[in-house]
C-alpha cells in the first residue's frame, strides 16, 4: 500500500511543474560535464557546454527549472555515470544533438 501510495505521490509530484524532463536532464549533464571537462583542464569544451547550457536556460524565465530538481538529476546521473564510466558521453551526444 505504501509503496502505490509513493507511487501516486511521485505521479503528482512530476506533474505540478510545467518543464521538459529531458531538458531539466540536459541542465544536469551539462552542469556534470561542465565540471568534469574544467577537472580535465578542457576549457574550449567546458566554456562550449557551457554556452549551450545557457542557451537552453534563456529560453525561460529565471527559475523555471527548480533547483532542488536540477540537483536531484545531478546526483541521479552522477551515480549512473560513477557506477558506468560510459554513461556521460551517450547522455551528452544526445542533449547536444536532441534538444536545444
Amino acid at each position: 500500500m505504501r509503496k502505490i501510495f509513493l507511487l501516486i505521490l511521485v505521479f503528482f509530484y512530476n506533474n505540478l511543474f510545467a518543464y521538459n524532463e529531458d531538458e531539466i536532464i540536459c541542465v544536469a549533464t551539462y552542469e556534470l560535464a561542465i565540471d568534469f571537462f574544467i577537472q580535465m583542464k578542457d576549457e574550449k569544451t567546458s566554456q562550449d557546454i557551457f554556452l549551450r547550457k545557457q542557451e537552453l536556460l534563456n529560453k525561460y524565465e529565471e527559475g523555471h527549472f527548480p533547483s532542488e530538481d536540477i540537483e536531484f538529476m545531478r546526483t541521479e546521473i552522477h551515480y549512473a555515470w560513477s557506477n558506468n564510466f560510459d554513461f556521460l558521453p551517450p547522455i551528452l551526444e544526445n542533449c547536444i544533438k536532441n534538444v536545444k
